[in-house]
């Protein structure tokens, strides 16, 4: 999930409610990162997974049905605002504060 959606959503609580693995200042939307694309984020490299991600009940629970909605929106369903899921490529270390780069993106 992008870092600052989560923010916003969290309204000053952890982060780590929102129940996801990796937190990131990347705009996670399908026209810069469309299924197929990579990313590495420290030693581990990723692969953007065609399947959404909606958020679960315990996301909604935690946050609200506003919150749900939001990220849902159809109009805002492209920028994936509640996050996007990854395959592991190669499995490695990742940490805070560790650099995250798109390595590839699929071409037309």
């Amino acid at each position: 999930m992008q870092t600052d959606v989560a923010q916003l959503i969290a309204n000053g609580q952890p982060l780590e409610l929102a129940g996801d693995n990796l937190y990131l200042a990347l705009d996670l939307s399908n026209e810069n990162l469309p299924t197929g694309s990579r990313v590495r984020a420290g030693g581990v490299l990723l692969e953007v997974t065609p399947m959404p991600h909606n958020g679960c009940k315990k996301f909604r629970a935690r946050f609200g049905e506003g919150a749900h909605h939001f990220v849902n929106a159809p109009e805002l369903r492209h920028r994936n605002l509640r996050g996007m899921y990854f395959r592991v490529i190669e499995p490695g270390n990742v940490s805070v504060g560790d650099p995250v780069v798109v390595v590839s993106r699929p071409t037309d």
